[in-house]
């Protein structure tokens, strides 16, 4: 088809610096929509793997515009495929469908019709911004080639929901280069992203301690071994382990959060149950760290006349973006923000973790922060019953996640502005 042929009334084959002021124009004339499509999402929140009704919006809408769409992807992830017809890249876009298990406190007029259930991760913004983002290269098609494939990916809370649509082979057929993801962060304010290339989060796993002493009467302690003395120095023992064990210019956390034993005030107890969170960058600090634990644990136990073993339920890797792709995402990004400053260049790694580091193992991906505070009204924070992400930023995200399939799978990708 010739590039010159015009789709919705738009000039494919204009220069990049036009194509994109078009791209504002379609982003501005479907806020609305998306705005509505995310308070639609909010309203009617699901947990992990149980997107039902998500999955069933989502579907409608991609249906609507014209896509090709897989469900049941990965449980109950969905997948569109848009295919240009012209060989080039393949690249793709995710965002997670799953809420969690709080009460939302907003007060907002959609707030969550489901008690005990609420969008407290902005997954519903990730959600509307891929949407539009799929809705205006729809109103573009001809200006791309390659294929692009839009991920809504169930379970991102649960540990679990990138791994299986990944099992699902949603990266393959046809086999995807790169992939690209975003994040609100309510600390960063509307117009502004934050990226880093290399490691942007936290590798993160629970840990169980689980000590075993003898009971015996408070009156008679001599008889038996004290759970909870052996947990106690347990806990001061692995203390020293980053500050000695962990070179300085590292991160990591060890913490932990909760210590349960004993059931009489006066019965030594036998027993001693201690749960908590290791948090680090590079993996082979995890292993470290995971060692020095196993023999503080086991060691200390025994020499206190008990017993101790750790379990460790790994979470998720680090999120280490592709320095390529980084710059990719960068020169988007620099198109829509309006001022150099409002792209920031995170210096050290959130120690928050993220499932996206999944597709990262398989092919170069890169994710960045959006900002989404509010500007006169609390936004609160990530996981918590009061957050309320501004709306105006959706169109940020839209634009530039449309930017960056227009660096990579745009026709003109090469032309000069």
């Amino acid at each position: 088809m010739d590039m010159r042929e015009k789709t919705n009334g738009v000039d494919t084959s204009a220069s990049k610096t036009a194509l994109f002021h078009v791209v504002e124009v379609l982003t501005e004339e479907n806020m609305e929509k998306v705005v509505r499509w995310r308070r639609h999402l909010h309203s009617r929140p699901e947990l992990s793997f149980e997107e039902f009704d998500t999955a069933d919006f989502i579907v409608e809408k991609l249906t609507a515009m014209g896509y090709m769409v897989k469900r049941n992807v990965g449980g109950t992830g969905v997948v569109a495929t848009f295919e240009s017809g012209k060989e080039g890249p393949v690249i793709a876009f995710r965002a997670d469908m799953d809420a969690l298990p709080i009460l939302e406190e907003t007060g907002l007029p959609f707030e969550s019709e489901r008690a005990g259930l609420m969008h407290a991760c902005g997954h519903d913004g990730h959600m509307a911004i891929l949407l539009g983002t799929a809705q205006i290269i729809s109103q573009l098609k001809e200006a791309f080639c390659g294929t692009i494939k839009f991920i809504f990916q169930p379970g991102e809370e649960a540990n679990g929901g990138a791994k299986c649509v990944i099992h699902d082979g949603v990266l393959k057929n046809p086999d995807v280069e790169g992939i690209f993801g975003l994040h609100m962060i309510p600390e960063l304010p509307v117009g502004t992203i934050g990226i880093k290339a290399g490691y942007l989060s936290a590798t993160d796993d629970e840990f169980v301690i689980r000590v075993q002493g003898k009971g015996a009467h408070s009156s008679e302690p001599e008889t038996g071994v004290n759970a909870i003395v052996i947990a106690s120095h347990i806990v001061t023992a692995m203390d020293s382990i980053l500050s000695h064990n962990i070179n300085p210019f590292d991160v990591a956390t060890l913490s932990i959060c909760q210590i349960n034993g004993g059931d009489a005030i006066n019965v030594v107890p036998d027993s001693v149950e201690m749960k908590g969170m290791l948090r680090c960058i590079e993996k082979a600090d995890k292993e470290k760290i995971r060692k020095k634990m196993e023999n503080i644990a086991r060691h200390t136990a025994q020499a206190l006349g008990g017993e101790s073993e750790i379990e460790f339920i790994p979470g998720f890797p680090s999120v280490n973006n592709d320095p390529a792709l980084t710059k990719i995402t960068m020169k988007a990004a620099s198109q829509v923000l309006n001022r150099e400053e409002d792209l920031f260049l995170i210096e050290r790694p959130h120690m928050g973790s993220e499932d996206f580091a999944y597709y990262q193992e398989e092919v170069p991906g890169v994710m960045f922060m959006l900002g989404c505070s509010q500007e006169e009204v609390d936004t609160g924070t990530l996981h918590s019953p009061a957050l309320n992400i501004n709306e105006k930023s959706f169109s940020y995200g839209i634009k530039i996640f449309t930017a960056i399939a227009l660096e990579v799978c745009g026709l003109n990708s090469g032309a000069d502005s």
